[in-house]
């Protein structure tokens, strides 16, 4: 009788992990609005499996906060592009915690 519910099992397992990957291939979410651009065009993207962050605007994809943020800003002074990627580098953060934490409850 073990030896018929253990392949079972094993295969509800398997398909109900199959289920919670195909909700969390990948996240997107708006970015915060600044007062020195308007940076809510762009998108803070994570792929769920590799947790690699990248960007999107205007349909490119960017994998580098900086080459994003002299696309959206091109004239900003050095001061109020730090504090751009400091803020998108915080946002990205939450959206990888917020990925694993729902990736957990999918368990």
């Amino acid at each position: 009788m073990k030896k018929i519910l253990l392949p079972i099992a094993l295969f509800a397992v398997l398909g109900l992990t199959a289920c919670g990957d195909e909700e969390l291939e990948s996240a997107c979410e708006r970015a915060d609005k600044t007062e020195s651009c308007d940076i809510t065009k762009a998108e803070i993207c994570s792929d769920e499996e590799t947790e690699e962050v990248y960007y999107t605007y205007n349909g490119k994809k960017y994998t580098d906060v900086n080459e994003l943020i002299t696309a959206m800003c091109p004239d900003l002074a050095v001061a109020d592009k730090y504090e751009i990627r400091k803020q998108l580098t915080a946002q990205s953060k939450r959206l990888i915690d917020r990925i694993r934490v729902n990736a957990i409850r999918a368990f």
